[in-house]
Protein backbone atom coordinates (compact mmCIF):
# COMPACT_ATOMS: atom_id res chain seq x y z
CA UNK A 1 0.00 0.00 0.00
CA UNK A 2 1.20 3.48 -0.74
CA UNK A 3 2.47 5.27 2.33
CA UNK A 4 0.05 8.14 2.10
CA UNK A 5 -2.10 9.94 4.62
CA UNK A 6 -5.53 10.60 3.13
CA UNK A 7 -6.09 13.88 4.95
CA UNK A 8 -8.97 16.29 4.69
CA UNK A 9 -9.31 20.05 5.15
CA UNK A 10 -8.10 21.08 8.59
CA UNK A 11 -10.59 23.91 8.61
CA UNK A 12 -13.42 21.41 8.78
CA UNK A 13 -11.98 19.71 11.85
CA UNK A 14 -12.58 22.61 14.22
CA UNK A 15 -14.09 21.53 17.55
CA UNK A 16 -17.84 22.02 17.87
CA UNK A 17 -20.29 21.50 20.72
CA UNK A 18 -23.47 19.62 19.83
CA UNK A 19 -26.40 22.04 20.26
CA UNK A 20 -28.44 19.92 22.69
CA UNK A 21 -25.41 19.49 24.91
CA UNK A 22 -24.85 23.22 25.14
CA UNK A 23 -28.46 23.91 26.06
CA UNK A 24 -28.85 21.25 28.77
CA UNK A 25 -25.50 21.30 30.53
CA UNK A 26 -25.39 23.14 33.84
CA UNK A 27 -22.90 25.87 34.48
CA UNK A 28 -20.91 23.56 36.76
CA UNK A 29 -20.64 20.74 34.20
CA UNK A 30 -17.81 20.65 31.70
CA UNK A 31 -19.21 19.68 28.30
CA UNK A 32 -16.76 17.62 26.28
CA UNK A 33 -16.23 19.17 22.84
CA UNK A 34 -17.13 16.95 19.91
CA UNK A 35 -15.19 16.90 16.67
CA UNK A 36 -17.65 16.88 13.78
CA UNK A 37 -17.36 14.23 11.10
CA UNK A 38 -15.80 15.50 7.92
CA UNK A 39 -18.26 15.28 5.03
CA UNK A 40 -17.71 13.91 1.56
CA UNK A 41 -20.33 13.55 -1.16
CA UNK A 42 -20.65 11.31 -4.22
CA UNK A 43 -22.06 12.87 -7.36
CA UNK A 44 -23.53 11.37 -10.53
CA UNK A 45 -22.14 13.83 -13.03
CA UNK A 46 -24.88 13.59 -15.67
CA UNK A 47 -27.54 14.70 -13.17
CA UNK A 48 -25.59 17.57 -11.60
CA UNK A 49 -22.77 18.95 -13.77
CA UNK A 50 -24.27 19.68 -17.18
CA UNK A 51 -22.61 23.04 -17.87
CA UNK A 52 -20.42 25.67 -16.24
CA UNK A 53 -23.37 27.33 -14.50
CA UNK A 54 -24.48 24.13 -12.78
CA UNK A 55 -20.93 23.47 -11.62
CA UNK A 56 -20.62 26.96 -10.17
CA UNK A 57 -23.93 26.70 -8.30
CA UNK A 58 -23.10 23.21 -7.03
CA UNK A 59 -19.65 24.14 -5.71
CA UNK A 60 -21.04 27.16 -3.89
CA UNK A 61 -23.59 24.92 -2.18
CA UNK A 62 -20.80 22.48 -1.28
CA UNK A 63 -18.76 25.28 0.28
CA UNK A 64 -21.76 26.66 2.14
CA UNK A 65 -22.51 23.26 3.65
CA UNK A 66 -18.99 22.21 4.66
CA UNK A 67 -18.28 19.59 2.00
CA UNK A 68 -14.60 18.66 1.96
CA UNK A 69 -14.42 16.10 -0.86
CA UNK A 70 -16.46 15.62 -4.03
CA UNK A 71 -16.36 12.10 -5.46
CA UNK A 72 -17.58 12.62 -9.02
CA UNK A 73 -18.15 10.01 -11.69
CA UNK A 74 -15.90 10.53 -14.72
CA UNK A 75 -17.89 8.14 -16.87
CA UNK A 76 -21.54 7.17 -16.74
CA UNK A 77 -22.22 4.64 -13.98
CA UNK A 78 -25.75 3.59 -14.92
CA UNK A 79 -27.94 2.80 -17.91
CA UNK A 80 -30.88 4.87 -16.68
CA UNK A 81 -30.29 8.34 -18.11
CA UNK A 82 -28.03 7.39 -20.98
CA UNK A 83 -25.60 4.56 -21.56
CA UNK A 84 -23.02 3.49 -19.00
CA UNK A 85 -19.34 3.90 -19.73
CA UNK A 86 -19.37 7.10 -21.77
CA UNK A 87 -17.08 9.89 -20.59
CA UNK A 88 -17.70 13.19 -18.83
CA UNK A 89 -14.24 14.51 -19.72
CA UNK A 90 -12.21 15.01 -22.89
CA UNK A 91 -11.11 11.47 -23.70
CA UNK A 92 -9.08 10.01 -26.52
CA UNK A 93 -10.16 6.50 -25.55
CA UNK A 94 -13.94 6.58 -25.20
CA UNK A 95 -16.69 8.75 -26.63
CA UNK A 96 -18.11 11.50 -24.48
CA UNK A 97 -21.58 11.04 -23.05
CA UNK A 98 -24.48 12.86 -24.68
CA UNK A 99 -24.27 16.54 -23.80
CA UNK A 100 -20.58 16.42 -22.86
CA UNK A 101 -18.85 16.61 -26.23
CA UNK A 102 -18.28 20.34 -25.75
CA UNK A 103 -18.18 20.43 -21.96
CA UNK A 104 -15.37 18.92 -19.89
CA UNK A 105 -17.17 18.45 -16.58
CA UNK A 106 -14.15 17.00 -14.79
CA UNK A 107 -11.88 19.93 -15.64
CA UNK A 108 -14.53 22.46 -14.65
CA UNK A 109 -15.32 20.82 -11.31
CA UNK A 110 -11.63 20.52 -10.39
CA UNK A 111 -10.96 24.16 -11.19
CA UNK A 112 -13.97 25.45 -9.25
CA UNK A 113 -13.62 23.12 -6.25
CA UNK A 114 -9.91 23.67 -5.78
CA UNK A 115 -10.47 27.42 -5.51
CA UNK A 116 -12.32 26.71 -2.26
CA UNK A 117 -10.05 23.97 -0.94
CA UNK A 118 -12.46 21.16 -1.82
CA UNK A 119 -10.83 17.99 -3.08
CA UNK A 120 -12.08 16.13 -6.14
CA UNK A 121 -11.82 12.38 -6.49
CA UNK A 122 -12.47 10.72 -9.83
CA UNK A 123 -14.97 7.89 -9.39
CA UNK A 124 -14.31 5.40 -12.19
CA UNK A 125 -17.09 2.80 -12.51
CA UNK A 126 -15.48 -0.40 -13.64
CA UNK A 127 -17.62 -3.11 -15.15
CA UNK A 128 -21.04 -1.58 -15.85
CA UNK A 129 -20.02 -0.30 -19.23
CA UNK A 130 -22.25 -0.15 -22.31
CA UNK A 131 -19.58 1.90 -24.10
CA UNK A 132 -17.14 -1.01 -23.80
CA UNK A 133 -19.75 -3.46 -25.13
CA UNK A 134 -20.41 -1.10 -28.04
CA UNK A 135 -16.69 -1.27 -28.70
CA UNK A 136 -16.55 -5.07 -28.53
CA UNK A 137 -19.75 -7.07 -28.03
CA UNK A 138 -17.81 -10.21 -27.03
CA UNK A 139 -16.87 -8.43 -23.80
CA UNK A 140 -20.43 -8.54 -22.44
CA UNK A 141 -20.85 -10.45 -19.19
CA UNK A 142 -22.62 -13.80 -19.39
CA UNK A 143 -24.61 -15.82 -16.88
CA UNK A 144 -26.02 -19.34 -16.56
CA UNK A 145 -29.49 -20.52 -15.55
CA UNK A 146 -30.56 -23.66 -13.69
CA UNK A 147 -30.82 -25.58 -16.97
CA UNK A 148 -27.21 -24.81 -17.85
CA UNK A 149 -28.05 -22.33 -20.58
CA UNK A 150 -25.82 -19.30 -21.09
CA UNK A 151 -27.03 -15.78 -21.88
CA UNK A 152 -25.93 -12.17 -21.67
CA UNK A 153 -26.26 -10.85 -18.15
CA UNK A 154 -28.41 -7.71 -18.04
CA UNK A 155 -28.74 -7.15 -14.30
CA UNK A 156 -31.67 -7.53 -11.95
CA UNK A 157 -33.76 -5.13 -14.01
CA UNK A 158 -32.97 -6.71 -17.38
CA UNK A 159 -31.62 -3.49 -18.89
CA UNK A 160 -28.14 -3.10 -17.45
CA UNK A 161 -24.93 -3.69 -19.38
CA UNK A 162 -21.91 -5.35 -17.77
CA UNK A 163 -18.59 -6.43 -19.20
CA UNK A 164 -16.59 -9.48 -18.17
CA UNK A 165 -14.14 -8.20 -15.52
CA UNK A 166 -11.83 -11.18 -15.99
CA UNK A 167 -11.29 -10.70 -19.72
CA UNK A 168 -7.70 -9.40 -20.13
CA UNK A 169 -8.69 -6.99 -22.90
CA UNK A 170 -11.49 -5.58 -20.74
CA UNK A 171 -9.05 -4.98 -17.90
CA UNK A 172 -6.60 -3.29 -20.24
CA UNK A 173 -9.39 -1.04 -21.52
CA UNK A 174 -10.66 -0.04 -18.08
CA UNK A 175 -7.15 0.55 -16.76
CA UNK A 176 -6.34 2.75 -19.76
CA UNK A 177 -9.22 5.06 -18.82
CA UNK A 178 -7.93 5.39 -15.26
CA UNK A 179 -4.44 6.15 -16.53
CA UNK A 180 -5.79 8.77 -18.93
CA UNK A 181 -7.65 10.57 -16.12
CA UNK A 182 -4.69 10.44 -13.74
CA UNK A 183 -2.29 11.67 -16.42
CA UNK A 184 -4.38 14.54 -17.74
CA UNK A 185 -6.28 15.84 -14.70
CA UNK A 186 -5.30 17.23 -11.32
CA UNK A 187 -7.57 14.90 -9.34
CA UNK A 188 -6.91 14.36 -5.64
CA UNK A 189 -7.69 10.66 -5.75
CA UNK A 190 -9.25 7.82 -7.71
CA UNK A 191 -12.18 5.72 -6.48
CA UNK A 192 -13.14 2.42 -8.10
CA UNK A 193 -16.80 1.41 -7.99
CA UNK A 194 -18.63 -1.69 -9.10
CA UNK A 195 -16.04 -4.21 -7.89
CA UNK A 196 -18.62 -6.75 -6.76
CA UNK A 197 -21.35 -8.94 -8.23
CA UNK A 198 -25.07 -9.11 -7.49
CA UNK A 199 -25.18 -12.80 -8.43
CA UNK A 200 -22.62 -15.60 -8.20
CA UNK A 201 -23.71 -16.98 -11.59
CA UNK A 202 -21.43 -14.60 -13.43
CA UNK A 203 -19.11 -14.39 -15.28
CA UNK A 204 -19.61 -17.31 -17.67
CA UNK A 205 -17.66 -16.02 -20.65
CA UNK A 206 -15.48 -18.63 -22.31
CA UNK A 207 -12.24 -16.89 -21.32
CA UNK A 208 -13.28 -16.84 -17.65
CA UNK A 209 -14.40 -20.46 -17.66
CA UNK A 210 -11.17 -21.57 -19.32
CA UNK A 211 -8.99 -19.62 -16.87
CA UNK A 212 -10.91 -20.93 -13.89
CA UNK A 213 -10.83 -24.54 -15.09
CA UNK A 214 -7.11 -24.31 -15.72
CA UNK A 215 -6.55 -23.16 -12.13
CA UNK A 216 -9.12 -25.35 -10.35
CA UNK A 217 -9.68 -28.45 -12.44
CA UNK A 218 -13.37 -28.09 -13.26
CA UNK A 219 -15.62 -25.94 -15.43
CA UNK A 220 -17.81 -23.52 -13.43
CA UNK A 221 -20.78 -24.60 -15.55
CA UNK A 222 -20.83 -27.77 -13.41
CA UNK A 223 -21.57 -25.79 -10.23
CA UNK A 224 -24.99 -26.23 -8.63
CA UNK A 225 -25.84 -22.60 -7.91
CA UNK A 226 -28.88 -23.60 -5.87
CA UNK A 227 -26.60 -24.91 -3.10
CA UNK A 228 -25.08 -21.88 -1.45
CA UNK A 229 -22.51 -23.77 0.63
CA UNK A 230 -21.18 -26.19 -1.96
CA UNK A 231 -17.41 -26.61 -2.18
CA UNK A 232 -17.42 -25.90 -5.90
CA UNK A 233 -19.35 -22.66 -5.44
CA UNK A 234 -17.03 -21.52 -2.65
CA UNK A 235 -14.01 -22.27 -4.85
CA UNK A 236 -15.59 -20.27 -7.67
CA UNK A 237 -16.31 -17.19 -5.55
CA UNK A 238 -12.90 -17.31 -3.88
CA UNK A 239 -11.15 -17.46 -7.24
CA UNK A 240 -13.14 -14.48 -8.51
CA UNK A 241 -12.29 -12.50 -5.36
CA UNK A 242 -8.61 -13.20 -5.97
CA UNK A 243 -8.88 -12.02 -9.57
CA UNK A 244 -10.58 -8.79 -8.52
CA UNK A 245 -7.89 -8.18 -5.91
CA UNK A 246 -5.16 -8.72 -8.50
CA UNK A 247 -6.92 -6.18 -10.70
CA UNK A 248 -6.95 -3.57 -7.91
CA UNK A 249 -3.25 -4.17 -7.36
CA UNK A 250 -2.59 -3.57 -11.07
CA UNK A 251 -4.57 -0.32 -10.94
CA UNK A 252 -2.59 0.75 -7.89
CA UNK A 253 0.66 0.10 -9.75
CA UNK A 254 -0.58 2.00 -12.80
CA UNK A 255 -1.37 5.06 -10.69
CA UNK A 256 1.89 4.84 -8.74
CA UNK A 257 3.83 4.92 -11.99
CA UNK A 258 2.17 8.17 -13.02
CA UNK A 259 1.58 9.93 -9.68
CA UNK A 260 3.09 7.99 -6.77
CA UNK A 261 1.33 9.94 -4.02
CA UNK A 262 -2.17 9.87 -5.50
CA UNK A 263 -4.70 8.13 -3.26
CA UNK A 264 -6.68 5.11 -4.44
CA UNK A 265 -9.98 4.06 -2.91
CA UNK A 266 -12.73 1.50 -3.50
CA UNK A 267 -16.45 1.44 -2.80
CA UNK A 268 -17.06 -1.81 -0.91
CA UNK A 269 -20.04 -3.86 0.21
CA UNK A 270 -20.49 -5.53 3.58
CA UNK A 271 -18.09 -8.47 4.06
CA UNK A 272 -21.05 -10.40 5.50
CA UNK A 273 -22.85 -10.46 2.14
CA UNK A 274 -22.37 -13.70 0.21
CA UNK A 275 -22.03 -14.15 -3.52
CA UNK A 276 -20.44 -10.76 -4.18
CA UNK A 277 -16.95 -12.21 -4.74
CA UNK A 278 -15.44 -9.23 -2.97
CA UNK A 279 -12.86 -9.77 -0.23
CA UNK A 280 -11.44 -6.59 1.24
CA UNK A 281 -8.59 -8.46 2.92
CA UNK A 282 -7.22 -9.45 -0.48
CA UNK A 283 -6.84 -5.91 -1.86
CA UNK A 284 -6.43 -3.80 1.29
CA UNK A 285 -2.69 -3.57 0.74
CA UNK A 286 -3.30 -1.86 -2.61
CA UNK A 287 -5.56 0.99 -1.45
CA UNK A 288 -5.44 4.07 0.74
CA UNK A 289 -9.11 4.38 1.65
CA UNK A 290 -12.34 2.47 1.29
CA UNK A 291 -15.98 3.54 1.31
CA UNK A 292 -18.23 0.79 2.71
CA UNK A 293 -21.74 1.21 1.32
CA UNK A 294 -23.76 1.30 4.54
CA UNK A 295 -27.22 1.18 2.97
CA UNK A 296 -28.83 -0.55 5.94
CA UNK A 297 -32.42 0.17 4.92
CA UNK A 298 -32.12 -1.67 1.60
CA UNK A 299 -30.73 -4.69 3.45
CA UNK A 300 -33.50 -4.59 6.03
CA UNK A 301 -31.36 -3.58 9.02
CA UNK A 302 -31.69 -0.83 11.59
CA UNK A 303 -29.27 2.09 11.80
CA UNK A 304 -27.30 0.29 14.54
CA UNK A 305 -26.00 -2.14 11.91
CA UNK A 306 -23.65 0.53 10.62
CA UNK A 307 -21.50 0.55 13.79
CA UNK A 308 -22.59 -2.46 15.89
CA UNK A 309 -20.35 -5.46 16.55
CA UNK A 310 -22.09 -7.45 13.81
CA UNK A 311 -22.36 -4.50 11.42
CA UNK A 312 -20.59 -3.34 8.30
CA UNK A 313 -17.88 -1.16 9.88
CA UNK A 314 -16.80 -3.79 12.39
CA UNK A 315 -16.79 -6.46 9.67
CA UNK A 316 -14.76 -4.14 7.44
CA UNK A 317 -12.27 -3.43 10.23
CA UNK A 318 -11.87 -7.17 10.76
CA UNK A 319 -11.02 -7.64 7.09
CA UNK A 320 -8.50 -4.82 7.25
CA UNK A 321 -6.83 -6.49 10.24
CA UNK A 322 -6.51 -9.83 8.46
CA UNK A 323 -2.98 -10.91 7.59
CA UNK A 324 -2.76 -11.94 3.95
CA UNK A 325 -0.15 -14.32 2.50
CA UNK A 326 3.06 -12.62 1.38
CA UNK A 327 1.84 -9.24 2.61
CA UNK A 328 4.66 -6.72 2.60
CA UNK A 329 2.95 -3.98 4.58
CA UNK A 330 3.48 -3.39 8.26
CA UNK A 331 0.76 -3.16 10.89
CA UNK A 332 1.26 0.58 11.00
CA UNK A 333 0.65 0.86 7.25
CA UNK A 334 -2.47 -1.30 7.41
CA UNK A 335 -4.11 0.82 10.09
CA UNK A 336 -3.47 3.89 7.92
CA UNK A 337 -6.25 2.81 5.55
CA UNK A 338 -9.06 5.32 5.94
CA UNK A 339 -12.60 3.97 6.30
CA UNK A 340 -15.36 6.32 5.15
CA UNK A 341 -18.88 4.90 5.46
CA UNK A 342 -21.17 5.86 2.60
CA UNK A 343 -24.66 6.81 3.78
CA UNK A 344 -27.94 7.87 2.19
CA UNK A 345 -28.47 11.62 2.47
CA UNK A 346 -32.21 11.08 2.97
CA UNK A 347 -31.80 9.40 6.37
CA UNK A 348 -33.87 10.92 9.16
CA UNK A 349 -32.30 12.94 11.96
CA UNK A 350 -32.70 10.23 14.60
CA UNK A 351 -30.91 7.63 12.48
CA UNK A 352 -28.06 9.98 11.61
CA UNK A 353 -27.49 11.01 15.23
CA UNK A 354 -27.65 7.35 16.27
CA UNK A 355 -25.05 6.41 13.66
CA UNK A 356 -22.75 9.32 14.47
CA UNK A 357 -22.85 8.68 18.23
CA UNK A 358 -22.43 4.94 17.68
CA UNK A 359 -19.41 5.42 15.45
CA UNK A 360 -17.77 7.74 17.98
CA UNK A 361 -18.10 5.00 20.60
CA UNK A 362 -17.59 1.78 18.62
CA UNK A 363 -15.46 2.84 15.63
CA UNK A 364 -13.54 5.91 16.81
CA UNK A 365 -11.02 5.74 13.94
CA UNK A 366 -13.83 6.69 11.54
CA UNK A 367 -13.73 10.47 11.23
CA UNK A 368 -15.41 11.07 7.87
CA UNK A 369 -18.70 10.15 6.21
CA UNK A 370 -19.73 10.09 2.59
CA UNK A 371 -23.23 10.88 1.36
CA UNK A 372 -24.37 9.45 -1.96
CA UNK A 373 -27.37 10.36 -4.08
CA UNK A 374 -28.81 8.64 -7.14
CA UNK A 375 -29.65 11.53 -9.40
CA UNK A 376 -29.64 15.22 -8.58
CA UNK A 377 -28.41 16.86 -5.42
CA UNK A 378 -31.12 19.26 -4.25
CA UNK A 379 -30.84 22.33 -2.05
CA UNK A 380 -32.61 20.42 0.73
CA UNK A 381 -30.03 17.63 0.55
CA UNK A 382 -27.21 20.13 0.81
CA UNK A 383 -28.91 21.69 3.81
CA UNK A 384 -29.00 18.28 5.46
CA UNK A 385 -25.26 17.96 4.90
CA UNK A 386 -24.67 21.35 6.50
CA UNK A 387 -26.83 20.59 9.55
CA UNK A 388 -25.17 17.21 10.10
CA UNK A 389 -21.82 18.93 10.41
CA UNK A 390 -23.05 19.97 13.88
CA UNK A 391 -24.05 16.48 15.06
Amino acid sequence: MKKLTYSLSAALLALTIIPWQASTASAEEAVAPVTPFTTEITVQTEANFTNAATVDAFIKQAVRNHVSVINMTVKQDSDVNGSSGYAFYNSELVKEATGFTEFDALADVIEEAHQYGIKVNAVVPQFQDKAAIDKNSSWQMRTINDKGRFSAYTGNNGSTYYVNPFEPDVQTYERSIIKEVVTNYNVDGVVLSGLDFDTDRVDMNNSTRNAFQSANGFDPDTIDFTKSNSNKLNTWNTWKAEQLAAYVQNVNEDIATIKPDLALGVFTVSPTLTGTSQDISLFKDSVDFILPIADFQTLGYSADWVYSNNGILKATEAKLATTTPNAKTTTEEKTAITVIPSLNIELNTADVQNIYNGMRTNTPTVTSVNYAVKGQWTDAMFSNVGVRNTY
